[in-house]
């Protein structure tokens, strides 16, 4: 995948429709993050790969499991890091109530995501909290490729979408005081981006802001509601 070069520098839109970021912690990477999902599916091609809800056990503080190839391993919690995956019916995150199952942590959430297949596409859906935002790093393998600190209305349910010019092959989600309210990711896509005869010249990305790409830029799970 090529990402042009002209885009290699952070473009930042009045009102925050389009930000592109390509300076990452990589020489030779580039990345582009997506809060809005039409804009995202407009250039990649996903598969959903993970919604947790086949997993088993749920509900149930792990160091770390593997699910339909990937590892999820936990770098914060209580009493020891760990990954949980939440079954619906929550009210202790940001939502009301969740409606499906989460990943998350008891305690804080700091854990990562080890793609078994990596793609130069992820996406995922996001869930946060009042306290702060969350920190997304992305790693391929070169290293760090990118950070972005993802920010949304903690009451509804965000997304975040990456496309990086070389393969990824984790990322990492760090959130404030998760121990008080939970945050956590949910519905994992993979997949590449659409042929490059399709992708917009630079010249032309600024046509991307009616497609609204890009916004700016852990507490024991307790009862359920019944």
């Amino acid at each position: 995948m090529k990402i042009p070069t002209t885009l290699s520098k952070l473009l930042t839109v009045t009102g925050g429709l389009i930000v592109v970021a390509g300076a990452s912690g990589s020489a030779h990477a580039s990345t582009m993050f997506f809060t809005d999902v039409n804009a995202f599916d407009a250039l990649t091609n996903t598969t959903l790969v993970e919604d947790f809800e086949a997993f088993s056990p749920k509900d149930r503080r792990l160091p770390s499991f593997v699910s339909n190839g990937n590892k999820y391993i936990g770098l914060a919690g209580v009493p020891e890091p760990n990954v949980v995956v939440g079954s619906p019916g929550y009210t202790n995150f940001g939502v009301p109530v969740t409606t499906s199952s989460i990943l998350t942590a008891t305690g804080g959430e700091d854990f990562t995501v080890e793609f078994g297949t990596p793609t130069e596409v992820v996406g995922f859906d996001t869930y946060l909290n009042a306290f702060g935002p969350a920190t997304v790093s992305v790693f391929g393998t070169t290293g760090l490729l990118d950070t972005f600190v993802l920010n949304h209305d903690p009451t509804t349910v965000g997304f975040l979408g990456i496309l990086a010019s070389e393969e990824i092959s984790s990322i990492r989600w760090t959130t404030v005081n998760g121990r008080s309210i939970n945050t956590g990711i949910d519905n994992i896509v993979q997949g590449t981006e659409i042929d490059n005869t399709s992708t917009p010249e630079p010249t032309s990305a600024l046509g991307l802001i009616a497609l609204g790409v890009l916004g700016f830029g852990s507490r024991l799970l307790k009862g359920k509601s019944r």
